[in-house]
């Protein structure tokens, strides 16, 4: 999605995402409108790149899954698991390809709350220059044709990449916090655009999601 000029709004995705979770999060049978919604998204993305971050993110939910399994409850286990996977597909659909710091901006354009906004743009900021960071190290290991294996020499370089990771990133919240001071920041973040209108790509996004709420061909 945001390949088109059609594209839906990230106002509409966020609504969407919200709508979506509420209904499926709490739901104690899968029905086929909640799968509708994610497998409609994957003809608008990259479905490579959505299942190799759905996969990394699935390894603490096969953790939950097996405890629930080990505690005799194999229903609870699959539904969960089903409805995690359902809300995590969804949301790495809508906005994997997108600009993080345009959906801070659309946070602010729907008139969420200020702390959580500013919250969330410093999030990104930080999570942009870590992941500038690992680029760097990841590409500097390359060039010297460094290969990963199982050996203790390998933990030992990861061990300290990670070390000098969190120290750099502590590093650079701090120069953050002492640039916004300097600037004169007072809490509030500012869009420098004005909210633009739903197009009928955006009403049917949120229509799709809003469906998830019927429940029609329970399969779980």
């Amino acid at each position: 999605m945001g390949h088109f000029q059609s594209a839906p709004l990230y106002e509409s995705r966020v609504i969407a995402l919200a709508a979506y979770s509420v209904a499926v999060a709490p739901a104690e049978t899968i029905s086929l409108p909640m799968a509708a919604l994610p497998a409609m998204l994957l003809f608008f993305c990259d479905p490579l790149l959505v299942f190799k971050r759905l996969i990394l993110l699935n390894l603490f939910m096969v953790v939950v899954a097996a405890s629930l399994l080990l505690a005799d409850q194999p229903r609870l286990a699959l539904l969960i698991f089903v409805r995690s996977n359902l809300v995590l597909l969804t949301a790495l659909a809508l906005f994997s390809k997108g600009d993080p710091f345009a959906l801070a901006a659309a946070f602010l354009r729907l008139r969420a709350p200020q702390k959580l906004t500013a919250l969330l743009y410093f999030l990104v900021k930080i999570s942009t220059l870590i992941r500038a960071e690992f680029a760097h190290f990841r590409r500097a290991l390359l060039l010297r044709g460094w290969q990963l294996r199982a050996n203790l020499q390998s933990y030992r370089l990861i061990a300290s990449f990670l070390g000098a990771l969190i120290v750099k990133a502590f590093a650079r919240s701090q120069a953050l916090e002492k640039t916004m001071r300097a600037r004169g920041f007072n809490g509030r973040i500012y869009a420098l655009s004005s909210p633009s209108p739903f197009a009928l790509a955006d009403y049917a996004l949120i229509a799709l999601a809003a469906a998830a709420f019927i429940p029609a061909g329970t399969f779980l």
